[in-house]
């Protein structure tokens, strides 16, 4: 059986629109969106025109989202036997070529398709399909960016780890709500990567320079596109699978970006779970790109990564104070499967004994915190996992017979093969404020970090139902007036609300920051909040959420965020 179903994380893909780098094989001399805004820039007038048969190096695109498109082979990748493993090819950057025909450069139009320079790839050139098989050379093609030959690096090898498996029908059956991603879609989805391309890699200043043209600067970036079908495919990442894609990578400086999700279960082979990565393989090859010199720029480091999506830190983190979080546990598989009336038992007085430890402070007036059910003894709360999104494998537990029941159902589901889940204490509130963070780099000792941006939600009343991996309740987004609204106008507790979880997240920013060893790129902070009174409100963590996490109403969200990782990259 299939672990769960996504109902909106990966929406329909865009077509294809050319960037500004583009190097179209179709050669039917048009224009698009993305050639416009060269308009803008000043083109710089060629000092002469060249002649057909001059050698030349131009900058070679295709898009990585069409299962038609035809790429490079880098040098040295050797393909898998079969097609048996991962594959690895080019989609952007600069390659040898002749000119095909005259090139007179004072007739140049970056918006104009059909006065960019017609060449003709070298012979020795390799393109293939996505999967790596053997496709015929292009006999010519019109190419945005052309130089004289040179041997001068990128400034930047980009590697995409992105899904290649069985094309999922469900991703074109999406609807927008107010669960939905935005207009980018999910991270691992195919209009998102090439949102990524398009507005972040080749929008970015130092990446893309000039104007272009027989000796223009043009792109200093390649792109490389790792498609991996399933688990197995990414082991084969690990280890010296790792060190030859990097060899392969040319750039002074090079960053992998992982569009895939870590998951604790076995892979199905259903398309409707597409994009779903065993946890084990996924952090051992991003550890292995890492030990080959080679970053993860997203969404973080291996080790970050992992720390973040295991929820594990909600049990370190809870005994300490200044983390605001509700006092949690974590219950082992093997517990609940010898003896799970006593793993339940065990559970509910660990986190009596934690949040005795660590008590919650209550004004005068207040309600009980963080829940009133709890207020005599720990009675109510949930079972959830790790490595788990959206809400699906989260359950509500009233009694301690009603929690031996929700774990062993968490820690038997087939294919789980996760090793604990986590059992926390119930959190009373109005709804979850997410805080965005950019925090600047270097770090500046000492300074208060402020959000970038604040967005908000609230979850519905949750269903009855038992079933475990379906989300259980709806999910709506607010303005700054509707939670204003939700509190009956009381400005000042929403002002209150928003300088409380600020002040908490400095903590947590500076915890992300100790295991780091620097700033982290980027992160959200998800805090539920509750009016006690009048102009007065708690807030509640609730949890990290990883650089890629959805945005909500942020439009500008994700082409900020990838600025911040690129520059990041950059700077590594």
């Amino acid at each position: 059986q299939a672990p769960f179903r996504l109902l909106w994380c990966l929406p329909r893909p865009l077509p294809f629109r050319p960037m500004p780098s583009e190097a179209s094989a179709r050669g039917k001399g048009k224009g698009s969106d993305a050639t416009e805004r060269s308009r803008s820039r000043s083109p710089r007038k060629m000092a002469k025109p060249a002649e057909a048969g001059a050698k030349i190096q131009f900058y070679y695109t295709s898009n990585p989202s069409s299962r038609e498109s035809v790429f490079l082979r880098p040098v040295g990748w050797k393909p898998p036997p079969n097609g048996n493993g991962p594959s690895m090819v080019i989609s952007h950057g600069w390659t040898e070529g002749t000119l095909a025909e005259n090139f007179d450069p004072s007739k140049f139009d970056a918006a104009k398709e059909s006065t960019w320079p017609l060449v003709k790839p070298s012979a020795d050139l390799n393109f293939c399909a996505r999967n790596g098989t053997q496709k015929p050379a292009p006999k010519q093609l019109r190419s945005r960016w052309i130089r004289s030959p040179q041997d001068v690096p990128t400034k930047l090898s980009f590697a995409l780890v992105r899904w290649g498996g069985p094309y999922s029908a469900w991703m074109d059956e999406q609807e927008a709500n107010d669960g939905d991603w935005g207009k980018y879609g999910s991270p691992p989805s195919d209009e998102y990567m090439a949102a990524l391309l398009k507005e972040g890699v080749f929008a970015h200043p130092d990446l893309v320079s000039g104007s272009g043209g027989f000796d223009g600067p043009g792109p200093s970036v390649e792109v490389l596109n790792i498609y991996v079908r399933h688990s197995r495919d990414v082991w084969e990442l690990t280890g010296k699978g790792a060190s030859h894609v990097v060899r392969c990578m040319k750039g002074k400086k090079r960053t992998s970006f992982w569009m895939l999700w870590p998951a604790e279960w076995e892979d199905t082979g259903d398309p409707d779970f597409a994009c779903y990565i065993d946890r084990q393989a996924l952090f051992m090859a991003m550890r292995s790109f890492e030990a080959a010199s080679c970053q993860c720029g997203f969404p973080h480091s291996a080790d970050l990564f992992e720390r973040i999506t295991s929820k594990s830190w909600m049990a370190d983190l809870s005994l300490h104070p200044l983390s605001r979080l509700p006092a949690c546990v974590l219950t082992t598989k093997d517990k609940v499967l010898t003896n799970c009336s006593k793993a339940a038992q065990d559970a509910m007085d660990s986190l009596h004994h934690i949040r005795a430890l660590n008590p919650l402070k209550v004004e005068e007036g207040e309600p009980a915190c963080p829940s009133a059910v709890n207020k005599d003894g720990i009675t109510k709360g949930v079972v959830k996992l790790g490595w788990s999104w959206e809400n699906r494998f989260v359950s509500v537990w009233n009694s301690k017979s009603e929690l031996e029941k929700r774990l062993k159902d968490m820690m038997s589901q087939p294919g789980c093969t996760a090793s604990s889940c986590i059992v926390q204490e119930w959190v009373d509130f109005d709804f979850e404020m997410r805080q965005y963070y950019l925090p600047p780099h270097p770090c500046v000792p000492g300074a208060r970090l402020t959000p970038t941006r604040i967005e908000c939600n609230a979850w519905g009343t949750r269903s009855n139902e038992n079933t475990v991996g379906q989300s259980h309740a709806s999910f709506s987004k607010l303005s700054a007036d509707d939670c204003i609204k939700r509190w009956n106008g009381d400005e000042a507790a929403w002002e209150m609300a928003k300088e409380r979880a600020t002040e908490v997240a400095q903590f947590l920013l500076a915890w992300l920051q100790s295991i780091n060893g620097a700033p982290v790129t980027m992160i959200r902070l998800d805090f539920m909040c509750k009016r006690t009174g009048d102009g007065k409100a708690r807030v509640i963590f609730g949890e990290y959420c990883e650089m890629g996490a959805c945005c909500l109403g942020w439009k500008e969200g994700p082409p900020t965020i990838w600025k911040a990782a690129l520059d990041a990259a950059l700077r590594h």
